[in-house]
């Protein structure tokens, strides 16, 4: 009697157990990466904060797991050398826009028509190029 109530106590829990996994989806984020209105042409849907990347110059953007707004960028003075950049989180995307255009907000990026990313920067509208802390790197 121990026996069978032992077992039937086993099944039932092993029965809980493989409910969740059953279920589960593949993308554990509310959000589906997908195409969003301010995305723009070549961009990558597959990127993932810090991870590597190879599109430095053209078409830099991407967007991670939940979709987030990741840009693809060098970065400098890495020890071990590594030849690749790192997707690296960006400021809100405004699509396609044109050089020296204005731009809504200060801190926004935008890519070019012909795939340079762009920052805006207030008076002067939108910039190819980027920001660091060290300052602003036109292209």
């Amino acid at each position: 009697m121990i026996r069978r109530l032992l077992a039937a106590a086993v099944i039932a829990g092993a029965a809980i157990c493989a409910a969740p996994l059953a279920t589960a989806d593949e993308n554990v984020y509310p959000d589906t990466p997908g195409r969003y209105a301010t995305d723009v042409p070549g961009m990558s849907y597959d990127a993932h904060l810090a991870g590597p990347c190879t599109n430095m110059e053209l078409f830099t953007f991407g967007r991670g797991p939940g979709g987030e707004v990741l840009q693809c960028r060098w970065i400098e003075n890495q020890w071990p050398p590594v030849y690749t950049g790192f997707w690296v989180a960006a400021y809100e995307l405004f699509g396609v826009q044109e050089v020296g255009s204005p731009c809504p907000k200060p801190q926004a990026a935008a890519q070019a028509p012909d795939g340079r990313p762009l920052l805006c920067l207030g008076q002067r509208g939108w910039q190819p190029g980027f920001f660091t802390r060290e300052g602003f790197f036109p292209r």
